[in-house]
């Protein structure tokens, strides 16, 4: 009797260990198009039975009750544009590959920043745009812009697109001059960039383009507190300069502001903000270097 009772008792180990196992290694159900078509409007704020009013292209609320009946009307143009409004990747859309959204890289690259901005107002010059530059709340590694304009509006809700700027090092010192020069040059072309801060986890998922914005990541900007000014960076050596490599006992300090100074006689630290003359912010900078030169 005891005997049929462990024999029992290691049969349905073994089962709970199996159950567990295939539990672990499953693959979640694919996603279907359609069910990403919804999903990509409604993170961006737009409710599947608005999608007919504020997208058009056809479909009607009979449409995007039903993700079969939706399916059938998701042709190529209607994908295309989907794409098109929200700045995500079809290969995303069609469940092809993880990457939402196609990222910008300017690092060591300020001269791109102006030409980038300009065209994104050419191409969408009713609706506005701003952003916000999130950088670790441990004030260590990576950091991320995250630019939106207005695509439309439902009601009176704006709707926005993302443009991830990304593969920015918050701490490091040439990585640093860089970002400034980005958030200089896009205030000078009236892109105000605020700033804020998230835990490393959150940053990383974004930053890499796999994880699908949703109201609360970028059109509430405010989520992630208005904590600092990141323009200050472009004005000011002590904001520009903290965090940076305080292992490197001052060097990373002394080849910030070098690289400060060589970026702002090519004119990228300027915010066009009238009420800092150039001379005394450069004036200012250059006083700040001069106190490590023996």
């Amino acid at each position: 009797m005891i005997g049929e009772i462990l024999g029992a008792l290691n049969i349905i180990e073994k089962a709970g260990r199996f159950i567990e196992w295939v539990r672990k290694t499953r693959k979640p159900p694919t996603e279907s198009v359609s069910s990403r078509f919804i999903q990509l409007f409604e993170s961006h704020d737009v409710h599947r039975n608005q999608i007919p009013r504020f997208f058009g292209h056809g479909l009607t609320i009979k449409d995007v009750q039903n993700e079969a009946a939706l399916l059938d009307k998701l042709n190529e143009p209607v994908l295309d544009a989907a794409c098109c409004l929200f700045g995500v990747r079809r290969e995303w859309l069609e469940g092809a590959e993880s990457q939402v959204y196609p990222c910008h890289d300017f690092y060591k690259h300020p001269e791109d920043v102006a030409p980038f901005l300009k065209a994104l107002k050419v191409k969408n010059p009713d609706g506005s745009l701003d952003g916000v530059l999130v950088a670790l709340a441990e004030k260590r590694d990576n950091a991320l812009v995250i630019l939106r304009e207005v695509v439309g509006e439902v009601g009176d809700k704006p709707i926005y697109r993302y443009h991830l700027c990304n593969n920015w090092l918050f701490d490091y010192w040439k990585s640093r001059a860089y970002l400034t020069a980005f958030v200089a040059i896009a205030w000078k072309h009236g892109v105000h960039i605020q700033g804020g801060a998230l835990p490393s986890k959150e940053i990383k998922r974004i930053a890499e383009g796999e994880a699908l914005l949703v109201s609360e990541d970028g059109n509430a900007l405010g989520r992630y507190g208005k904590l600092w000014h990141p323009e200050d960076m472009a004005l000011k050596p002590d904001d520009y300069l903290a965090g940076i490599d305080p292992e490197l006992k001052g060097f990373g300090v002394k080849a910030a502001l070098s690289l400060w100074l060589e970026l702002e006689e090519k004119g990228y630290m300027s915010t066009g903000l009238p009420m800092y003359p150039r001379e005394n912010i450069r004036a200012s900078f250059e006083q700040a270097l001069g106190k490590f030169k023996p």
